[in-house]
């Protein structure tokens, strides 16, 4: 496999480093502190091709790969390591992208210009209060009645809540349709947040303070049949599609924060003097540097074959699902707690000064831990998936 960017995606990197480096970069704290990203930069974003990358021109989009958007992914988790733009971006990315290969004809045209251009937010809705990572177990309905479903239920921890409301967007939202069936009977379409018979809270997270989370709760929505994604009663399996997707997305946004971190610590290490000598003189740290360096390089390469996989998937090509499921569930298993690490380590090396708001990392910890506590799945679920696949399904608890 080669992993070299071809000129093409070294060409949209150096456009999307640049450009958020100018304009993303300098008001990560700001985004933190006022609760939202700013409508004119996700919309430059979108004129750039950097938001939405995969959504195809026919439907206002650039068109690009899973790998350019894993490019873009990187570079927004590094100008904002706080992650709020990160998810954002991977919601609007991913779910876009499922969008585009399983929506209706009128859905694409209808929505995805807009989520293309930053005018409108896409994000999904699967986690209930009884729990998040056992979606065949969900509690959210729906009937069908004359060429629409009637929706009943709640779902918890979503984010894009407000983002959605403002925006006049909405989330893919997976449903129990055939309870008999089980994970074989749901169903998964999109709801504008907006339609009548939904109520919305926010919750208050600990961090990732620039994109909202909250609770959408359902009271006999109507939902055209037209917005079901893929096919009635196989929500759940194109769900697990999206995810994948999704999951590579936020490995790749994991990189970029960790590698924002090394950087950070990096210019720290070589001006910042103990005893005489610049603190990069020390093993204690220029070791723990060097290690990071390396596991960065290799997460990176492991979502570039994520990536690369997926691409070669949605062109019709020759690849399993079960090597997708495990690349990219062995990414969503490294990435985020490297992340974590790599800001953890910088803080040490920082020593109380990282304790402060002067400087943005105690907003990136605050940030990347999210993706470690299971958002866009836990990661134990990341490693029953890759036993499932290595050792077989008969080998999985709850079997």
């Amino acid at each position: 496999m080669n992993f070299s960017l071809s000129e093409e995606e070294k060409l949209f990197q150096s456009t999307a480093h640049e450009f958020l480096k100018s304009n993303l970069a300098p008001i990560a704290r700001e985004i933190d502190t006022e609760h939202r990203i700013p409508e004119d930069v996700l919309r430059k974003m979108g004129d750039l091709g950097i938001l939405g990358t995969t959504i195809p021109e026919r439907y206002g989009g650039p068109g690009g790969t899973m790998t350019m958007a894993s490019i873009a992914a990187m570079e927004v988790g590094a100008a904002d390591p706080s992650m709020a733009t990160a998810v954002y971006f991977l919601l609007v990315t991913g779910w876009s992208h499922l969008t585009a290969k399983l929506g209706s004809e009128e859905l694409r045209q209808s929505l995805l210009p807009e989520v293309a251009k930053g005018r409108r937010f896409l994000g999904i809705a699967t986690t209930e209060p009884g729990g998040g990572s056992d979606l065949a177990a969900m509690k959210t309905n729906a009937r069908k009645e004359k060429g629409r479903l009637v929706l009943n239920g709640e779902k918890i921890y979503i984010s894009g809540v407000s983002e959605a409301k403002r925006t006049g967007g909405g989330h893919l939202t997976l449903m129990k349709t055939d309870p008999a069936l089980k994970h074989r009977g749901l169903t998964f379409a999109y709801v504008p947040i907006n339609s009548g018979g939904i109520e919305t809270s926010v919750l208050q997270n600990m961090g990732r303070m620039g994109i909202s989370t909250g609770i959408i709760s359902y009271r006999d929505v109507d939902v055209p049949e037209g917005n079901i994604i893929g096919e009635y009663n196989k929500g759940f399996f194109h769900a697990m599609l999206g995810f994948n997707y999704a999951r590579t997305l936020v490995s790749a946004a994991c990189v970029g924060a960790a590698q924002w971190a090394l950087e950070t610590g990096a210019d720290y290490i070589k001006k910042r003097s103990a005893f005489g000598s610049p603190l990069a003189k020390y093993e204690a740290v220029s070791f723990e540097y060097a290690d990071l360096a390396v596991q960065i390089e290799m997460v990176r390469n492991q979502v570039l074959k994520a990536a690369t996989l997926l691409d070669e998937f949605d062109r019709g090509g020759d690849v399993s699902m079960r090597d997708i499921n495990i690349a990219v569930s062995s990414c969503k298993l490294t990435a985020p707690p490297l992340a974590l690490e790599a800001v953890k380590k910088v803080m040490m090396w920082h020593g109380a000064l990282s304790y402060t708001k002067d400087t943005l990392l105690e907003m990136a910890l605050r940030g990347v831990l999210s993706y470690v506590v299971g958002a866009e799945g836990a990661l134990n679920i990341m490693r029953l998936v890759i036993v499932r696949e290595l050792l077989g399904p008969e080998y999985l608890p709850y079997r």
